[in-house]
C-alpha cells in the first residue's frame, strides 16, 4: 500500500507555504510579476515562497532561495538605474 494522497491523487504535500501571492502577467491573474513587483503597490515586493503557486517538489527550499536572490538582484538592478543621474547629450 502506497502513500495515498500521492499514489491515488497524485498530490505533492510540502509544510512551506507557498502560493499566498501567486505571480502572474497582471493583476487579473496574479499578485506579483516576475520580478517580485505587488501590482498597483509601487515599491512592494515578495520574495518568498508565497509567488510559487502550488508545491513544485519534496523541498522547495532552494527554489526559493533562487527566486529570493533573483528578485533581490533585480531590486538592486532597478533601483541602481533609477539612481544614476541623466547625462545631457547622450
Amino acid at each position: 500500500m502506497g502513500f495515498p494522497t500521492w499514489t491515488d491523487l497524485k498530490w505533492l504535500i510540502t509544510p512551506h507555504p507557498l502560493g499566498g501571492c501567486n505571480m502572474g502577467t497582471d493583476a487579473s491573474n496574479g499578485v506579483v510579476n516576475h520580478a517580485g513587483a505587488v501590482f498597483g503597490y509601487p515599491g512592494l515586493y515578495v520574495a518568498d515562497g508565497a509567488i510559487i503557486p502550488e508545491a513544485i517538489g519534496i523541498n522547495p527550499s532552494r527554489t526559493i532561495a533562487c527566486l529570493s536572490e533573483r528578485i533581490a538582484h533585480l531590486i538592486v538592478t532597478e533601483e541602481t538605474v533609477r539612481a544614476k543621474p541623466a547625462v545631457a547629450g547622450i
